[in-house]
């Protein structure tokens, strides 16, 4: 066979056009982000708190199971509810190396910010990373309190209006939300009594100082367990696994659900990658079994919602929370 010097011309172009192919950079699949300095783990609360150890846990399982390459030193910024994290967290936008623990007040402080008719940052304007599990509510008594289950303390709180003293958190809080969702669905009327911290609460409840309480398992568990208190309901949609006796609020016609969350948020403006990234972290932090080890000893539930889905979850809870705060009295419909 005879080739002519065109055709050689084209067949020589032709390698070399295929060679410098080869050796182009594969753009279909860019790579993603990866983390090149340390990265801060804002915690929004102060140390040796509940939101402190889940911030603790995720961030050493991550730095010791290499999910994220880098340091990843805890932060502390307490104050204002989650105001002063989350004011700082919106200061880095755009900035991938910071990350904040969120739970609860994380929606629920700029709602009661917002009612007080005062401008506030919303969760909305953070980007949420994923949620890694929750905390329930509970309904607890002292031991040797004259209602044997949740459907006894109901009647007799609606036989005599406020005559029950219900404990919880501040006004606006998962358990103030908790006890206005069961007042409004089944009619009966409490006195509601706000308290500074978990061990006052439960020093209140043992000492007769109010008849029930609404808190997260973990918090007092120990007096369950001591036989000095009694968990009634839980305001979950299924019954928890560690307490199968214990109904559900919604199985007494009471269609509630009111839970605090653990995850992790990012600040607001990051591109999607960085997004994926983190979400792959945390999803294989709880796939763990520190992390699972961790959630059975806080009593928590296991979870995991991405970003999206987070974010929708969030959103709702907000919506809920916001009529009910309504139904409290706080700010105007």
């Amino acid at each position: 066979m005879k080739f002519s010097v065109r055709n050689s011309r084209v067949v020589i172009l032709s390698i070399l056009a295929m060679s410098v192919l080869a050796l182009a950079p594969d753009n279909s699949g860019a790579a993603s982000f990866v983390p090149t300095r340390p990265i801060e783990f804002v915690c929004p609360s102060a140390a040796g708190g509940g939101l402190a150890r889940f911030s603790e846990t995720a961030g050493s399982i991550m730095e010791s199971e290499k999910f994220i390459p880098v340091a990843m030193p805890r932060i502390y910024k307490p104050g204002g509810g989650f105001a002063v994290a989350m004011a700082y967290m919106v200061e880095k936008k755009g900035n991938p190396h910071f990350l904040m623990s969120t739970s609860g007040p994380f929606v629920l402080t700029p709602l009661t910010v917002a009612l007080s008719g005062k401008k506030t940052i919303s969760h909305k304007d953070l980007t949420m990373i994923g949620i890694l599990g929750f905390d329930e509510v509970v309904m607890v008594v002292k031991n040797d309190a004259p209602w044997k289950d949740i459907k006894e303390l109901l009647a007799a709180a609606k036989a005599k209006p406020k005559s029950i003293r219900f404990g919880g958190s501040y006004v606006g809080s998962p358990d103030s939300l908790v006890v206005a969702s069961i007042a409004k669905a089944t009619g009966v009327e409490f006195n509601y009594v706000p308290f500074q911290g978990g061990g006052e609460m439960n020093a209140a409840l043992l000492g007769g100082h109010i008849d029930v309480m609404s808190s997260a398992p973990s918090d007092m568990y120990p007096h369950v367990e001591a036989k000095t208190m009694r968990m009634l309901a839980v305001a979950a949609d299924k019954r928890m696994p560690r307490f199968k006796d214990m109904p559900t609020l919604k199985e007494i016609g009471c269609n509630l659900v009111r839970r605090t969350h653990r995850g992790i948020a990012a600040p607001p403006g990051i591109s999607a990658d960085v997004v994926a990234y983190y979400e792959n972290a945390a999803r294989k932090v709880t796939e763990t079994s520190a992390f699972k080890k961790y959630l059975d000893d806080g009593l928590m539930t296991p979870v995991f919602m991405g970003s999206a889905e987070a974010s929708k979850f969030l959103d709702e809870y907000a919506d809920v929370a916001l009529s009910t705060m309504h139904d409290l009295g706080m700010g105007k419909k």
